[in-house]
């Protein structure tokens, strides 16, 4: 996975260069050895995630959203929606071709739309070419009684479990009586916040991720704020530093830049010439 494919993961926001490949590193750490059972997507579990930019004929780059690699070496593609394109099962066929093509996995597409979104077709038939999809429905989650739920586990101290995790990352795509998707999203982050231990930025994380496509870029600004909050670069530095030695340094390396992380913010993290970092990048990383 190279630098770009991170770098460009997310849509045109007010995000930094670092924090793109910040937020996605974490993102895919959240999802990693997960299933979306909960959301009625019954898969196998996450094994890592995948490229999210993919080359055209014409020399751009389409971005998608999410894609997983699973278990049994099939691919999951999410797609976060807040409306209905009449385009939109056309493009995502061909994202999924395109996928095959670079990856030569079969692979499943889920589309999940916000919590207003009450149906959606899921069939694309072009004669010879069919694309079936599994649509998500967010409505069908209550917003406003997950998060009064969540804030007592939190506050009480509850260890979250799997569900509680992802039900905390998803709760700005619900359903609400009370808040409108923004105001989900910040209450969201700041209750991740809270969280102890590593969930806590894992969370921050992959709430700005899964909302970038439906938030103004003012609120993206505060749920940034919020991820500086956190203790997220020191635990990225602290990564390369039990290492020690200079090798040790070289697997941190290679790891995240398998993550996806940045070969600058490597450099900047492992204290690694960056023309070095480059050359592990090549050495290590499928052209």
């Amino acid at each position: 996975m190279t630098e770009s494919d991170f770098n460009d993961s997310l849509q045109s926001t007010a995000i930094s260069y670092q924090n793109k490949d910040i937020v996605m590193k974490f993102m895919a750490e959240t999802f990693a050895d997960k299933t979306l059972d909960l959301f009625g997507l019954h898969t196998a579990r996450v094994v890592r995630a995948m490229p999210t930019v993919l080359p055209t004929v014409e020399a751009k780059e389409q971005r998608i959203d999410f894609v997983f690699l699973l278990e049994d070496d099939s691919l999951l593609h999410l797609e976060f929606q807040v409306n209905k394109p009449p385009d939109l099962l056309r493009r995502i066929a061909l994202y999924g071709a395109r996928i095959v093509e670079r990856h030569g996995k079969p692979v499943r597409t889920a589309v999940i739309y916000a919590g207003h979104v009450q149906s959606a077709p899921a069939c694309l038939e072009m004669a010879s070419l069919t694309y079936r999809v599994d649509n998500v429905f967010m409505r069908s989650f209550n917003g406003d009684t997950e998060l009064e739920q969540l804030e007592h586990k939190i506050r009480d101290k509850v260890p979250l479990d799997e569900q509680d995790i992802l039900k905390l990352i998803f709760l700005p795509l619900m359903h609400s009586d009370a808040l409108n998707e923004s105001e989900l999203a910040i209450r969201a982050a700041h209750l991740a916040k809270e969280v102890q231990g590593s969930l806590q930025v894992l969370c921050v994380a992959s709430i700005i991720a899964i909302t970038d496509k439906i938030l103004p870029e003012s609120v993206k600004k505060m749920l940034l704020e919020v991820l500086r909050m956190t203790d997220i670069e020191k635990w990225l530095r602290e990564e390369g530093r039990e290492e020690g030695r200079e090798e040790g340094k070289e697997l941190v390396a290679i790891t995240a830049l398998k993550k996806g992380v940045s070969p600058e913010l490597i450099a900047e993290i492992t204290g690694i010439p960056i023309d070095k970092i480059q050359k592990i990048a090549s050495a290590h990383l499928p052209q």
